[in-house]
């Protein structure tokens, strides 16, 4: 079976609220994340782009924010470039409980709009 989840986000809309709160930086992503964001041409297009991604995951897993936190899965490129998703304890247990072996994000960004889709696999 396969799991799914996708998730839009306007770009402006994260420059704002970046502009207002700036530690929403902070809040959304782990520091790796951040500094990998940040060291892009287009850090606000980049944390776009993360924020959609985990949202797509955690739309994929069933489970919202409700038990979990955005600490709890990191986004960062493996060797080519491709977005990995990694799981702290509390979300590697969500896996293990749905019967996941892993979840493959794709982020995608235009002008105004960040992108991700989420597909979860079973064991």
């Amino acid at each position: 079976m396969l799991y799914i989840g996708t998730d839009i986000v306007e770009i402006e809309r994260v420059r704002q609220a970046v502009s207002r709160h700036p530690a929403l930086w902070e809040r959304i992503l782990t520091e790796r994340e951040k500094a990998y964001c940040q060291g892009k041409g287009n850090s606000v297009q980049s944390l776009a782009g993360r924020f959609a991604a985990k949202e797509a995951v955690l739309k994929c897993l069933g489970i919202g924010l409700r038990r979990s936190s955005w600490h709890d899965l990191e986004i960062l490129p493996d060797s080519l470039g491709n977005p990995l998703v990694s799981f702290k304890p509390a979300l590697a247990k969500v896996l293990q409980e749905k019967k996941m072996s892993t979840v493959k994000v794709s982020i995608t960004h235009s002008r105004d709009y960040a992108m991700a889709v989420a597909i979860g696999e079973d064991l």
